[in-house]
């Protein structure tokens, strides 16, 4: 008796396509089939395996079917080999308010709940079958090709069973059905909406074939075996092919058989081996390695799926493996932004994490420097990493850095800058501190940055080094990411090298809110009010314009001995001018020229403090730095650390890289 494919819902499970083994339809079940018989039914199902630990964790809601509870033994039917096992871990299904819906997942151990953790099912979307350990069912009713089923646990009736969940399957086992053993199969050659006018089955032995004599020379060994195939769910007879192949090879090897049908249809396809295995050290291992049909249709596109075609063409030579292995360079597409551009990069991450960006200011800087210097950001991983580390990756890879402000998660360009604010004394809660490092031998003098090549798609190294020292004692092995380019590449190796070699200052000092006023990576100009700092810091106590002269009065007296005397304005937003020429007026008075800026400047309002302006020398213009951190207080005030700016650490961005000088 066979039959094709079965229905079950409930405690009811109907048989279709019924036949005798001549093909001969019919509509009743074997004999044995009768009201009162103890039967045992396999009914899988699709899962979702995951690693969990020692465990395989198996999810899906058709587990709620089995009525599953911790300590409860249970035979897992897995690639035609049962388990006796039990449920170390259950988690039903639920749907929290205003959380994620929690799928039922079970965990199973050997022996008991708390026995050797059973973890014999690779990941991913599986067919296997869970019923309570014996999977025997008690038949309440026969009706033609149905019956009723009542779930049999240690001899008893379980009047708790829920049933079984509606479902048609095709890979079931029921005792007294499907009991020849010789055919494997059937299977259908595509999904039951298509049609196909061709299909190929694939065999394969592993070890070769061939036979031996008794004195252990080679022989000829044949393998015979049968092709058979009709229309799924007709009931007409099998269609049969059938072959032999007869060799001695003792590598591995398979054939393809192609069968050509009559007119399109959707076939089911069985096969099976007529002969016996060979005896002693013959090689015939058999396997019915693939099947595949060939549709009539097929769609030209599929909505949000890249596809590719590729042939390959192969010599005799190469390793089984390396025939099936193909390199390609994929190419994310966007949903915002264009591909391999950094903000597109920054934006899929942001859209990912629900962050606001800052979109004025990453489109400025793709329209300025990424898209025109041709900068990208190319980079695959399979790795674990956090947001905040890839955002980094994506923004260096642009000279850039990656940074929040006002709310949004924003980008700055790194390299020669204007400062861009003034922290005076009058600003400091505490001194300005300064810290320098002198030079020693633990520095690096040197910088290899290893990166992707675009080209070769290999790790390749660029030696960064100074004018007169081609080998280096100290050298950091500095890995790029996200940059295929050779002269990007050795343009971030000298960054670092040249800050290593320069960077010698950190200044440290404490405000009240005005820190706030700025960024990390900002340029700002620290003054102080040291005796021989050519630096002198004041309050501007009255302003006035005419003529395209602006005449200033100041709160502290002015040192006009100063060499080619200057003056910067810090502005009541925190910004700051440009060096401006002055003129003397007296020692509390001088003139500038009139700045744009100068309107919005509010004079003796209690809420709001006045301007700043720092007079200096043209040389001196009080200590440039780029802003490590701002750390507030928990007393209102905010610590600021920055360390030294200088325009020669960005001497090389627009280098080419020289080669190994070494």
């Amino acid at each position: 008796m066979r039959c094709w494919w079965k229905t079950v819902s409930g405690t009811t499970i109907t048989f279709n396509g019924l036949s005798n083994e001549e093909g001969t339809t019919t509509d009743t079940l074997p004999d044995s089939w009768v009201v009162g018989a103890i039967v045992e039914v396999i009914v899988p199902d699709s899962y979702v395996v995951t690693n969990d630990g020692p465990y395989s964790r198996i999810t899906s809601d058709a587990l709620e079917e089995i009525a599953p509870y911790v300590g409860m033994p249970v035979t897992l039917w897995y690639n035609s080999v049962d388990y006796q096992l039990f449920i170390s871990e259950y988690i039903p299904h639920s749907e929290p308010p205003g959380e994620d819906v929690i799928t039922a997942s079970i965990t199973l151990a050997y022996d008991s709940a708390t026995g050797t953790a059973f973890t014999g099912i690779p990941e991913g979307y599986v067919r296997l079958s869970l019923s309570h350990a014996g999977s025997e069912y008690k038949i309440l009713d026969v009706d033609a090709g149905t019956v009723t089923l009542e779930r049999m646990v240690d001899g008893e009736e379980d009047p708790s069973w829920p049933g079984f969940s509606p479902r048609t399957v095709l890979d079931f086992d029921a005792n007294s059905l499907n009991e020849n053993d010789s055919w494997m199969g059937p299977f259908l050659a595509c999904p039951e909406n298509e049609t196909v006018d061709m299909f190929e089955v694939n065999f394969f032995f592993p070890n070769g074939i061939c036979g031996y004599k008794d004195s252990g020379s080679k022989k000829n060994r044949t393998v015979t075996w049968e092709i058979q195939y009709r229309v799924y769910g007709s009931g007409s007879g099998w269609t049969s092919k059938t072959g032999s192949y007869n060799m001695t090879y003792i590598t591995g090897l398979g054939f393809t058989e192609r069968v050509t049908l009559g007119s399109p249809g959707l076939v089911e396809v069985r096969c099976r081996r007529t002969n016996e295995q060979g005896e002693g050290n013959s090689r015939d291992n058999m396997y019915w390695q693939s099947l595949r049909g060939r549709l009539l249709s097929r769609p030209s596109s599929y909505s949000g799926v890249t596809t590719m075609a590729v042939t390959v063409e192969t010599g005799g030579k190469l390793a089984a493996q390396s025939d099936r292995r193909v390199n390609i360079v994929a190419t994310r597409i966007y949903d915002s932004g264009g591909t391999r551009t950094i903000s597109g990069a920054l934006y899929h991450i942001g859209d990912e994490l629900g962050l606001a960006m800052d979109h004025e200011a990453i489109d400025s800087l793709e329209a300025t420097y990424w898209t025109p210097d041709s900068e990208f950001f190319d980079y695959a991983t399979t790795d674990s990493v956090s947001a905040l580390e890839m955002l980094q990756k994506v923004t260096n890879a642009g000279k850039s850095y990656f940074l929040l402000t006002d709310g949004l998660a924003s980008v700055a360009r790194e390299g020669v800058k204007t400062w861009t604010g003034i922290i005076s004394p009058q600003e400091m809660t505490e001194p300005l501190q300064t810290a320098f490092v002198a030079p020693s031998a633990d520095d690096y003098d040197g910088v290899d940055v290893t990166y992707i090549n675009g080209t070769t798609w290999a790790e390749e190294t660029v030696q960064c080094r100074t004018p007169g020292n081609p080998t280096p004692v100290k050298i950091e092995d500095y890995t790029l990411d996200g940059d295929l380019d050779q002269d990007r590449a050795y343009q971030i190796g000298m960054r670092r090298l040249m800050k290593y070699r320069q960077q010698r200052l950190t200044h440290t000092t404490t405000t009240e809110l005005d820190a706030l006023c700025y960024n990390v990576g900002d340029r700002i100009v620290f003054t102080d009010d040291i005796p021989g700092s050519k630096t002198i810091s004041t309050l501007i106590e009255d302003i006035s314009s005419s003529g395209g002269v602006t005449t200033i009065s100041v709160s502290e007296k002015i040192n006009w001995d100063f060499s080619n005397p200057r003056a910067l304005i810090r502005y009541q937003d925190g910004s700051a001018s440009g060096l401006l020429v002055v003129t003397k007026v007296s020692d509390y008075e001088l003139t500038v020229p009139e700045q744009p800026e100068f309107s919005g400047i509010i004079l003796n309002d209690p809420a709001i403090e006045p301007p700043r302006l720092i007079f200096c020398e043209s040389s001196r213009v009080g200590y440039s730095a780029l802003i490590s951190e701002i750390a507030p207080q928990s007393d209102g005030t905010c610590q600021v650390t920055a360390k030294e700016y200088r325009d020669s650490f960005y001497q090389y961005d627009n280098a080419s890289y020289p080669g190994n000088v070494a």
